[in-house]
């Protein structure tokens, strides 16, 4: 469906947790749900949860098969949190990624769900939902579990590649949730310094510092002037980006990462820095592919 919020649905506690997600943000941005079940080629249930376990047996397209049950128990989900909300519902005979890419063509976005496996190991992302991230063009959302609400939406920004659709998910979600952006960029001495064992310079530390929030309060004042009504905080750190981008995410309700779209048929590679927050962000995590 053009321009709705999709969901992959199998019938799991995950994918019910990613249609409860998917219908607040539905909700907020004035657009459609649309629930998505693939019962694959042979009619059999796909697994549209990232590592979830779809019920039922086989059952082809009667009233009472597992996806349709599945659906059925997605939109009383969906209803509960936004009632007479637009849904809509639909049964694809084809494998989970193929139906789930085919179906985000036209879409806002697309969420999926994923197991939480513990605070340390971080969770399942299973086959399905990285090959959809790896080929998709429309932003995904990976939901294991949601916050209390009223939390920013925290974004992870290089300024050394491109940024603008990154910070324009990041913004217009901020908008509709009527919350703030908080956003993070993580900055490197190493380019100071020819050779490994050079002790840092005060002066020159305290100038890259400098330099790095200047820059970043030059690249996100296009975005404080579109946005007017959206709280701006911007954070800097020296090291390593995944561990700091993590740690803005813990008082986050929504982690937004960039993925970079390189312009061949194969598989794109799936960054360090959005695979760690992928599997260890304490927030649903909103993957963006951009140029």
């Amino acid at each position: 469906m053009s321009n709705a919020v999709v969901v992959g649905v199998d019938g799991s506690a995950e994918s019910m947790e990613a249609t409860r997600w998917a219908a607040s943000e539905a909700a907020a941005r004035n657009l459609p749900l649309h629930l998505l079940a693939a019962v694959g080629r042979r009619g059999g249930p796909g697994r549209l949860g990232a590592g979830a376990e779809a019920a039922g047996t086989t059952g082809g397209d009667a009233p009472e098969s597992p996806p349709r049950h599945h659906l059925r128990t997605a939109v009383r989900h969906a209803q509960e949190v936004a009632p007479g909300h637009e849904i809509h519902e639909e049964m694809v005979g084809d494998g989970p990624a193929r139906a789930l890419l085919q179906a985000t063509e036209n879409a806002a976005l697309l969420v999926l769900g994923s197991r939480a496996l513990g605070p340390v190991s971080g969770f399942v992302l299973g086959s399905v939902g990285l090959s959809v991230i790896a080929h998709a063009t429309t932003p995904v959302v990976i939901v294991r579990h949601t916050g209390d609400g009223g939390g920013p939406v925290a974004v992870g920004v290089d300024l050394q590649h491109t940024y603008g659709p990154v910070l324009d998910f990041a913004f217009e979600a901020a908008e509709c949730r009527g919350t703030g952006v908080t956003i993070a960029h993580a900055w490197s001495p190493r380019a100071l310094y020819s050779y490994p064992s050079a002790l840092p310079d005060p002066a020159s530390m305290m100038r890259t510092e400098n330099h790095a929030e200047y820059e970043l309060s030059k690249a996100i004042a296009p975005w404080q002037r579109r946005f007017p009504r959206v709280p701006v905080e911007g954070q800097l750190a020296m090291g390593a980006t995944s561990p700091f981008l993590l740690d803005c995410a813990k008082q986050a309700d929504l982690l937004v990462v960039g993925r970079r779209v390189r312009g061949h048929p194969f598989p794109t590679r799936i960054g360090p820095v959005t695979h760690a927050a992928l599997h260890h962000a304490p927030c649903p995590v909103a993957v963006v592919p951009h140029p």
